[in-house]
């Protein structure tokens, strides 16, 4: 054999070529190819679920501010049956259980496909209710009229806690 070769085969089995090292310390960026796979799967559940969370107290937050002053239009009648207790420590604290609940199922089961494809769903869905209260809140000022209308009538979808 030629020598080249045989320097190869005695070559430790540890040995990684340099050019295939990765670095050892604790925080070490990946590729967007790696971050992709199935192996990194739990990271990204976790970063959604903590953006996810982010946009669920900003949620909380806006529903509080409308709901306890001007009052506003509740669609989701499990919010609304909550709502109707007049008490925003009950919404917060039904608000916060849900998503200790929700999200910490999720983390649980971060490392499976069917836990990432929901986190995606959750995460979707508050990006379009965060787009939805920012739109509310840039033109609410212009529907005094229609809030008053909406205040004195019998729809049941609206909500004004008075505490």
């Amino acid at each position: 054999m030629p020598q080249r070769t045989m320097h190869a085969l005695s070559a430790p089995a540890h040995h990684v070529p340099a050019a295939k090292a990765r670095p050892t310390g604790r925080l070490r960026l990946r590729p967007l190819a790696e971050a992709t796979t199935p192996a990194v799967r739990g990271v990204r559940v976790t970063l959604l679920l903590a953006a996810t969370t982010l946009m669920c107290l900003a949620d909380l937050w806006m529903t509080l501010l409308y709901a306890t002053s001007i009052g506003m239009i509740e669609s989701n009648p499990f919010a609304r049956a909550v709502m109707e207790h007049n008490s925003p420590q009950i919404l917060t604290g039904w608000k916060l259980a849900t998503m200790v609940l929700s999200n910490g199922i999720l983390f649980w089961a971060r490392r499976l496909t069917y836990a990432e494809v929901a986190t995606w769903f959750c995460f979707l869905t508050m990006v379009g209710l965060s787009v939805h209260w920012l739109n509310y809140a840039s033109e609410v000022s212009s529907f005094t009229a229609e809030l008053s209308t909406l205040a004195m009538s019998e729809d049941p979808r609206w909500v004004n806690m008075n505490p």
